[in-house]
């Protein structure tokens, strides 16, 4: 499983995020879009979304934190 979140600093959810997958043993990228406004750019035209974290999981585009949850709470994604 290949995890990607994209994170701002003092960022809440995107900490909540990583603890997510770090108490599940899982490896993530993490790709910090306030140090790299061009990367920013091109993720909110990719997915329309203008908040973070942004979180995809084998390219797919999740969601935020929050939507990722419901997802698993779900079942329509498995984590770890």
């Amino acid at each position: 499983m290949q995890v990607q979140i994209y994170t701002k600093d003092y960022c809440p959810y995107c900490d909540r995020a990583k603890e997510f997958f770090q108490a599940r043993g899982v490896a993530y990228d993490e790709i910090n879009i306030q140090r790299d406004p061009e990367q920013y750019a091109a993720l909110k035209a990719r997915t329309q979304h203008m908040t973070v974290p942004q979180i995809f999981v084998d390219g797919q585009f999740i969601g935020g934190y929050t939507d990722m949850i419901a997802k698993v709470k779900q079942g329509e994604l498995t984590i770890g």
